[in-house]
């Protein structure tokens, strides 16, 4: 199940969350030696937000991955996107699980009025998934369609 964390939850399991983050920053960040805490400043101030995606077994509960998304607005278009900052799985992830976490990502970007979902990855899994969801991958800069999904 994924679920969008509150800024104080992001600070007690920021420890679990920075890890996540320092494996899947996207290309486009410079390498800053302030950068993790540029992150959980935007994180704790909402310009980002932070998911967990965790599953609950009979005794504990365990997380299983980590999304960070930030709603981008093109001024010059009038386009709202909900970027995938960082996605990263803690273990094997199932593609169930994927696609539910997919499904409320979708949901969030429209109630944000976002036309798109973009990413960039360079994992395979993610880029052939997201190509069978029907997404172009020819750059590996991932955008999906919000209008063309179901």
């Amino acid at each position: 199940m994924l679920i969008k964390l509150l800024p104080e939850q992001v600070s007690t399991y920021w420890n679990i969350i920075k890890y996540a983050v320092e494996e899947s920053l996207p290309p486009t960040v410079h390498d800053h030696p302030d950068k993790l805490n540029r992150v959980l400043a935007a994180a704790l101030s909402g310009k980002i937000d932070v998911w967990a995606s965790y599953i609950r077994g009979e005794t504990k509960v365990s997380f299983e991955g980590i999304v960070l998304t930030q709603v981008l607005y093109d001024d010059a278009s009038d386009t709202r996107s909900l970027l995938i900052y960082c996605l990263y799985g803690y273990s094997s992830v199932s593609k169930d699980s994927w696609m539910n976490g997919f499904k409320t990502l979708v949901k969030y970007a429209k109630s944000q009025r976002c036309v798109k979902i973009t990413a960039y990855s360079s994992v395979s899994f993610i880029n052939d998934l997201a190509k069978s969801l029907g997404a172009n991958t020819d750059y590996t800069f991932i955008s999906f369609d919000l209008d063309k999904i179901v």
